[in-house]
């Protein structure tokens, strides 16, 4: 199983670092200090003080400490602990799925599907992204722990189940679904006796209290994590049931990759005639015994990226990494509907996994290539994305590192078109300006931005010393070096052919509208 999934991201190890990674990884300077310094500055707060990427995250930032002291800067290593995590990440799927169907065709069934999906990509490929990777380890651990066949009490396996939810919660906030996930589990086998006594309770519940403790207290200090803004609870609950239904198909159907989507509208009323009927199917499918398990899978993918849906109102409302937790639902049924298959037809189940790991692994190669550098992932997000301010702010900066001043501009001008007050794209805008020579016209852009985030001031402060610098010709080199260390740029021709009919197709549609 861990080869599988290894085989299936292996292009991975060839990348550069990427989208994030120049801020949490490349730039974090804190993670050249001790391992004791670094836990003591999480569990005091002083790492949200001191504005340290994934300050609110410690075990990923133990895990990028282990990555510094071991490889360096070299994006190689940091690559492959994360195809490491994912295959580890795999194998516990088939556990888990062992430990629900006790069917070894199940599990390997599962484990497969999980190993092969290309929705997966962009939490194996950006090595920022690893936090996922992380929560869901500690997750399945702990599920799978649960169910696992005891022939006695174990009294260790509450505490072990309890530490691994505490390591899944100090990877991401997210975590915090686990028990309504395992509750979900339960409907496709009971849990088991032991876990009814008192001592997996407490041990749960004092987990809970801590962290949550820990947390509200960071929170307090300093909220890292940015927030979109909604006009009201209505609007938010109404982008919450939209998002509950794209996140049960992409979890249900994890075979689509975008590292970029176009942002939503404002939804209408309507969409509660549309959820509705989805949102009752679990409950419909209980009351029917050969259905339950298609109930427990419904309940899992709807709940499993909860804590990101607009009810918390991230940034993003939505990204394929929301789903990474939630795909387990997919695997599952893969791995249900070939332990039925290989009771009669055990050939047959035996060619369907093969031509699955193969279609699997070659699109899995296909989605991490976008990943390959700055020109493969901003013209991938243009195409996939076209009304994304990012997707084109972050083209034009690519533009800019190649040397290409119209597209850069063209770019810049589509970001702000479609949203004037995009911080990134009105800093890409300033930082465009001094680069052609014009240090007036990036400071008036620079007079009108609000920095949103503590990553929007780094950015507008960077923009700002380069827009004051004494000479047009030191502003000019200023902007020129201002991109992140190690960027992988691509391919330049690649990137103005492929920007230039992006570009062109643009102007028609706003033409003809």
């Amino acid at each position: 199983m861990a080869l599988v999934a290894g085989v299936a991201y292996t292009p991975s190890l060839g990348h550069g670092f990427i989208y994030d990674d120049y801020w949490t990884v490349v730039g974090n300077r804190h993670l050249d200090q001790t391992l004791k310094q670094l836990l003591r500055a999480a569990a005091s707060g002083r790492s949200v003080e001191w504005k340290m990427p994934d300050a609110t995250r410690p075990a990923m930032g133990v895990s990028l400490w282990l990555d510094r002291q071991l490889f360096g800067l070299s994006a190689a290593g940091h690559h492959l602990h994360s195809v490491a995590l994912y295959a580890l990440v795999s194998v516990l799927v088939l556990l888990l799925a062992f430990a629900l169907f006790r069917s070894f065709a199940a599990a390997l069934a599962a484990g497969l599907a999980f190993a092969v999906m290309p929705l997966h990509s962009e939490v194996v490929s950006a090595v920022n992204y690893r936090e996922d990777l992380l929560a869901a380890l500690g997750i399945f651990a702990a599920a799978a722990l649960c169910f696992w066949p005891a022939r006695g009490v174990d009294k260790w396996r509450p505490y072990a189940v309890a530490a691994l939810w505490f390591y899944a919660l100090a990877s991401k906030e997210s975590a915090l679904v686990a028990p309504l996930l395992v509750a979900a589990l339960s409907l496709l086998r009971p849990l088991p006796r032991w876990t009814r006594q008192g001592s997996l309770g407490l041990a749960v519940a004092v987990v809970a209290l801590l962290w949550l403790n820990w947390r509200f207290g960071l929170s307090v200090l300093g909220e890292q994590i940015p927030r979109a803004d909604y006009s009201s609870w209505g609007e938010r609950c109404l982008r919450t049931l939209r998002f509950e239904l794209w996140s049960l198909a992409e979890s249900l159907l994890p075979l689509r990759a975008r590292p970029e989507y176009d942002p939503l509208g404002a939804p209408s009323w309507s969409w509660i005639l549309a959820a509705l009927p989805l949102l009752a199917l679990p409950i419909a499918l209980l009351r029917v015994e050969r259905a339950r398990p298609l109930a427990a899978l419904s309940c899992l993918a709807l709940l499993a990226p909860l804590l990101t849906s607009p009810l918390f109102a991230p940034t993003n409302e939505l990204a394929d990494r929301y789903c990474f937790v939630g795909s387990l639902a997919a695997a599952l049924a893969v791995g249900w509907g070939i332990h039925w298959l290989a009771r009669s037809h055990a050939l047959v189940a035996l060619t369907l996994l093969a031509g699955m790991c193969v279609a699997g692994v070659l699109q899995c190669w296909s989605a991490t290539s976008v990943w390959q550098s700055e020109v493969s992932l901003w013209t991938f997000a243009a195409q996939t994305a076209p009304r994304s301010p990012r997707s084109w702010s972050s083209l034009s900066r690519v533009h800019r590192m190649a040397d290409q001043p119209e597209l850069a501009r063209r770019a810049i001008e589509r970001a702000l078109v479609l949203k004037p007050d995009f911080v990134p794209a009105q800093v890409a805008c300033a930082l465009n300006e001094l680069w052609e020579g014009d240090r007036a016209a990036a400071r008036r852009v620079l007079s009108t931005v609000v920095p949103k985030s503590d990553l929007h001031r780094e950015a507008l402060s960077v923009a700002s010393r380069c827009a004051y610098l004494p000479t047009d010709a030191a502003a000019g080199e200023c902007a020129r070096r201002a991109v992140p260390k190690g960027m992988v740029l691509g391919d330049p021709g690649a990137l103005r052919a492929i920007s230039e009919r992006l570009l062109a197709q643009g102007s028609e549609s706003a033409a003809g509208q």
